[in-house]
């Protein structure tokens, strides 16, 4: 059954089937917001999956000697949420910091029994344009909390004596579980304003953020976009800056952000867009801009509205032939067919996705008033939910058309296991999985048998978006699992 959605209702059905995993979900830095939390909030952008789990960033255990490997430090070594790794001066959104005692709480949805928790900070000289590497930081924490191998509460939160440091920093919250070998990373994009503990006259007491201009989506040449300016008594539209679009190259995600915010520091007295630098300069920038607002305005929010031009009246695309259900073959790639038919001209791409936001397959094409035959091969494809975007750029007006279709890709019956009894067949039982579970994997038929502990923990480590320790399938299996 097809499902055609708006964005905003697309990620709400997204956030929904997210939610219902958080039983393999545990906890994050919510003060200073970290990186991933930022994404949740909306105050990052384009970070994929991990804007749904933001308490998912679990990763081996060991740092520094060990631990998820250099470059994978934000995203905790976990594929579906590499975008976390991407590292620029200007790519992520910083939160206030100065040295001294400083607050720093952890938000579990999972209060796993515990080791210790140990912040770390970047070193004075590092480079905030590389990807994160351990040389990045000092290697030894500044603040460690001992856990006592008990279960914390669900706030749980750390008085740290932060170091000095000046501009932009990062700091690496590590959270040491005690009942699996695992560990959960955590990043905070920080901005401190001085080496010191206290600032004698902080740029935020001239300028507070309100707002943020993201870098979301490419727009066509008619589209417009404004800021809307809110006080306590509702939207100001004396402080609206407004930017129409003229062409493709002012529509690039990346360019508009940055006209809009020069236009908004141009003509308003009370507002500022750009990026914050450490001496209280803020500066348009080509990505994302954080709006500010003089805080003696009494003005309390800044959102962004971006207005499409209309397509061309009739322009759609039409799908047929496509089913909800689609068997996994026993070898080789799963072909997703179906026909498509253009109203108008239209540039066309379709894109398979799984459930945990990873692109599995796609194609192209170019229609004018005319239908094609259009076939997806999906390599490697995995039993479970997946989602079908067919998306189309009418020409001319530069008009989006999306149409999102829920599949079910489902494995064939393998056939009684081979090896005898078992207690589970995988994923069924997931939480009670411990050292000697015996499971079927219904993919194979093949029953494999937990391993003992510490690695027995890995066994329970497992979401559609996270397949690693799948026993037979999964890239680590191994280390859980031992086929019998």
């Amino acid at each position: 059954m097809s499902i055609e959605r708006t964005l905003p209702q697309l990620l709400l059905v997204l956030a929904t089937l997210s939610a219902s995993q958080l039983a393999s979900a545990h906890g994050y830095i919510s003060v200073p917001e970290s990186r991933a939390a930022l994404c949740r909030s909306g105050g990052n952008s384009a970070c994929g999956a991990v804007q749904w789990e933001p308490q998912s960033l679990e990763g081996p255990s060991g740092y520094p000697d060990r631990g998820p490997a250099d470059g994978q430090l934000a995203s905790a070594g976990l594929v579906q949420f590499a975008p976390l790794d991407e590292q620029t001066a200007s790519r992520w959104t910083k939160r206030p910091m100065q040295a001294g005692l400083q607050t720093f709480s952890w938000t579990l949805t999972a209060n796993h029994v515990t080791r210790n928790w140990r912040y770390y900070i970047t070193k004075p000289n590092w480079n905030p344009n590389l990807r994160l590497t351990r040389a990045a930081f000092e290697n030894q924490p500044f603040c460690v909390a001992d856990g006592g191998m008990r279960q914390p509460a669900r706030l749980t939160t750390h008085q740290c004596q932060v170091p000095p440091r000046n501009g932009y920093q990062l700091i690496l919250g590590v959270w040491e579980i005690g009942d699996t070998p695992n560990t959960f990373y955590n990043v905070i994009d920080v901005m401190f304003q001085d080496g010191g503990p206290v600032p004698p006259t902080p740029p935020q007491a001239t300028w507070q953020p309100k707002g943020m201009i993201f870098p979301s989506v490419d727009l066509k040449a008619g589209d417009k976009v404004a800021t809307r300016v809110f006080d306590g008594n509702g939207e100001r539209p004396d402080l609206q800056t407004r930017l129409a679009i003229n062409n493709d190259t002012e529509g690039e995600r990346n360019t508009w952000p940055f006209l809009l915010a020069s236009r908004v520091n141009a003509e308003q007295a009370l507002l500022r867009a750009g990026q914050m630098a450490a001496n209280g300069t803020i500066t348009a920038v080509q990505s994302q801009n954080e709006v500010f607002v003089r805080k003696d305005s009494g003005l309390s929010r800044v959102e962004v509205q971006v207005d499409k031009a209309p397509p061309p009246v009739g322009a759609d695309l039409l799908v047929a032939g496509l089913g909800a259900q689609h068997s996994i073959p026993s070898s080789g790639p799963l072909s997703l067919s179906f026909s498509l038919t253009a109203v108008g001209e239209i540039e066309v791409s379709a894109s398979v996705f799984d459930h945990g936001g990873q692109t599995k397959g796609m194609s192209n094409a170019k229609l004018n008033n005319s239908g094609q035959s259009m076939r997806i091969s999906i390599d490697k494809p995995q039993a479970g939910h997946h989602q079908l975007v067919i998306k189309g750029l009418v020409k001319g007006s530069g008009a989006l058309i999306q149409k999102t279709y829920d599949l079910m890709f489902v494995a064939k019956d393998p056939g009684p296991p081979a090896g005898g009894s078992f207690d589970y067949r995988f994923p069924d039982g997931l939480k009670n999985y411990k050292a000697g579970t015996r499971v079927v994997q219904p993919k194979n038929g093949v029953i494999y048998t937990c391993r003992a502990w510490p690695n027995s923990g890995y066994c329970t480590q497992w979401s559609t978006g996270a397949t690693q320790f799948e026993p037979g399938v999964g890239s680590h299996w191994q280390e859980a699992w031992i086929a019998r």
